[in-house]
């Protein structure tokens, strides 16, 4: 029996990231959660935007080049 693959990628975590979101708007979370789900949802937000940030900069270097 084969392992399943293992992946997990910016897009899945950009979807994370909505389906937090949403949950959130719909009440989904109890009043003591919301620290821990805005804790991981801060830190999910600034990885992205690092992400972002580091795609756009390789991508002005290859310009560049």
């Amino acid at each position: 029996m084969s392992e399943p693959t293992q992946e997990l990628s910016v897009t899945d975590l950009a979807v994370i990231k909505n389906i937090i979101d949403l949950a959130c708007e719909r009440g989904a979370f109890r009043g003591p959660e919301l620290k821990t789900v805005g804790e991981v949802y801060d830190k999910l937000t600034t990885f992205l935007a690092w992400v972002v940030a580091q795609a756009d900069a390789q991508s002005q270097g290859e310009n560049n080049a």
